[in-house]
């Protein structure tokens, strides 16, 4: 049993107000301690429910139910066949598996923990266990370790951006539980995608990647002001409709900071969520092909812009993938280590897009592997490819 410490971090995450908590980190960083003790905090009331949900039901009984038994030794009834403790007001705190699922149906809960989520069906939370905290508005917690870009990829996003949520992220070797000598050890005896996701809880990805240049760390940040000269970049598609607001410094810098996104849309309506949203925006550049059609069938999505008072800044025919990642990657990083490029985060969706859409065999843009992806990539690269262009200069001959 490693011993146990209240460190400044894992307090900010016991007393943080959100009803929605995302915990991601590295192995034997305390995670399972901290949520138990998270469970077990605040006064419980008679008759709660609050659940431990692990992975499998072997797993909580091998890991979580000996840490909970011993938190609760000698104050209240432990049930050791049914991996519960019974407090002297009836209420109960659970161990359950997630590979039952007809066990976690029908009852109440008040608070739950969903341990290693990464390894959960994404329909045990949203359908099953989210309703059973309706009744009482209870509160859950998400713990675990990165498996590339999963559900847990996905909850960690909300805690960075939507109220109610809250998430954090953090390194083996910030626990305190193991050694900086150890972790080296590690570092030399795994692959090293393995390490960073193992023990830097890294969200990792065998694939290509489009956006290779993109580094959360570096290129997600609040911007301290918003620059006056501001722009939309636009996707145009039924599913998704997709637009992105960004701004220019003058030493060129580009910053996304607002995003709209919409399912089963047309240029019309999303014209109205941008005025509605971003009333005093005028400047928009649009998928290139939205000239010759219309989401709607009624005159060109480039006239659709314009009745909306858009002026619509546009190449005549698309720009490849290629030279669209490429200016991309350069605004990203330039050769001379430059960053130009950076993302508020509640910009989920291009975020999610950044991290996530990879290049095909050709060295464009995937658009085949998953449908929801790219939509934002392309909103926020048809203005770089345009403004900010990687020429290629070709020799010219003569014949004399």
């Amino acid at each position: 049993m490693i011993e146990w410490t209240i460190n400044s971090a894992r307090e900010e995450i016991l007393k943080h107000q959100a009803r929605f908590k995302v915990v991601v980190a590295g192995r034997r960083w305390g995670k399972t301690h901290l949520a138990l003790i998270w469970l077990c905090s605040d006064q419980i009331q008679a008759a709660e429910q609050r659940w431990f949900i692990a992975p499998t039901y072997r797993q909580g009984k091998m890991i979580a139910f000996p840490i909970l038994r011993q938190i609760f030794r000698g104050r209240a009834k432990i049930n050791e066949s049914e991996l519960k403790v019974i407090l002297p007001n009836e209420a109960e705190i659970c161990i359950k598996g997630a590979d039952n699922e007809d066990s976690l149906r029908g009852a109440g809960l008040n608070r739950v923990v969903l341990d290693e989520y990464a390894y959960f069906k994404p329909h045990v939370w949203e359908e099953i266990v989210l309703p059973m905290l309706a009744t009482s508005e209870g509160n859950a917690m998400f713990i675990g370790t990165p498996s590339g870009y999963n559900v847990m990829y996905d909850l960690w996003l909300k805690g960075q951006a939507e109220s109610g949520w809250k998430s954090w992220q953090f390194k083996t070797v910030d626990g305190g539980f193991v050694s900086p000598d150890e972790i080296e050890r590690l570092k030399s005896n795994m692959d090293g995608r393995l390490y960073r996701q193992e023990m830097e809880a890294s969200f990792e990805t065998t694939g290509n990647r489009a956006a290779y240049n993109f580094d959360r760390d570096i290129h997600v940040k609040k911007a301290e002001d918003i620059a006056s000269n501001q722009w939309i970049g636009m996707d145009m598609n039924v599913d998704y409709m997709t637009a992105v607001l960004a701004c220019e410094y003058t030493d060129g810098t580009v910053h996304y900071y607002d995003e709209i996104r919409q399912s089963n849309s047309n240029t019309d309506t999303m014209a109205k969520a941008m005025r509605n949203k971003w009333p005093e925006i005028t400047i928009i550049y649009p998928d290139p092909a939205g000239s010759a059609r219309s989401t709607t069938s009624h005159g060109s999505d480039f006239s659709i812009l314009r009745d909306y008072n858009y002026v619509v800044r546009s190449r005549k025919s698309h720009p490849s993938h290629i030279d669209r990642l490429n200016a991309l990657n350069r605004k990203l990083v330039d050769a001379n280590g430059k960053i130009s490029m950076t993302v508020d985060p509640k910009c989920i969706y291009l975020i999610k897009d950044l991290e996530q859409v990879q290049r095909d065999r050709k060295g464009g843009i995937d658009k085949v592997s998953d449908i929801a992806l790219t939509h934002a990539l392309d909103a926020c690269s048809y203005v770089l490819e345009m403004k900010w262009p990687c020429t290629s200069r070709k020799v010219e001959t003569k014949a004399w």
